[in-house]
């Protein structure tokens, strides 16, 4: 594939990404904070939705080209100290900024220019993490890269269909759920 039809298809993608998004209002850190007011089931319902479509996108896109497909993304890494430190850091961010990095874009999207500091403000923060706080925690930590079929030695369609099943179930009874 040329890089510019990819650079079109990325280009229709965005747009279409950003639109549903708009539309949606979405912002993961807000939906979060709608699980404890208590309307859990539009966030819950996204997330389902989200699951389901990037499970069998990389799934099936492994059929396409052998250099997609399920890769170690992430990192496990042990647990302590650090742990809890990063994640009331981020729960004051989150507090701070009014959302994530997905809401952020959204109302920036929107024309909420205050968020163009906020944008601007997660390159320094984003250039401490990799630089200055990565290479620190990799001495401390044992870092493993792997996926969870690697972890218990199975296909992987073993854990994404029953995952997605699973997935479709719930989001169908939150559908017929009213509340």
């Amino acid at each position: 594939m040329s890089f510019s039809l990819l650079v079109i298809i990325g280009f229709i993608f965005g747009i279409g990404l950003g639109f549903f998004i708009q539309r949606a209002g979405l912002c993961f850190a807000h939906g979060l904070g709608e699980i404890f007011v208590g309307k859990p089931k539009r966030i819950i319902r996204m997330t389902l939705l989200i699951f389901i479509i990037s499970a069998l996108g990389f799934y099936f896109s492994s059929y396409i080209s052998s250099d997609l497909g399920l890769k170690p993304i992430g990192e496990l890494r042990g647990f302590g100290f650090y742990n809890l430190l990063a994640g009331m850091i981020f729960g004051a961010g989150i507090i701070l900024n009014g959302g994530c990095i997905l809401g952020t874009l959204r109302q920036l999207g929107e024309g909420n220019l205050i968020f163009l500091i906020v944008l601007l403000s997660f390159i320094p923060g984003m250039a401490l993490v990799v630089f200055v706080l990565n290479p620190l925690l990799n001495h401390s930590y044992n870092v493993q890269n792997i996926i969870l079929p690697g972890l218990l030695n199975v296909d992987p369609a073993y854990i994404i269909f029953p995952s997605v099943l699973g997935a479709i179930i719930w989001y169908t009874l939150l559908s017929l759920k009213r509340y």
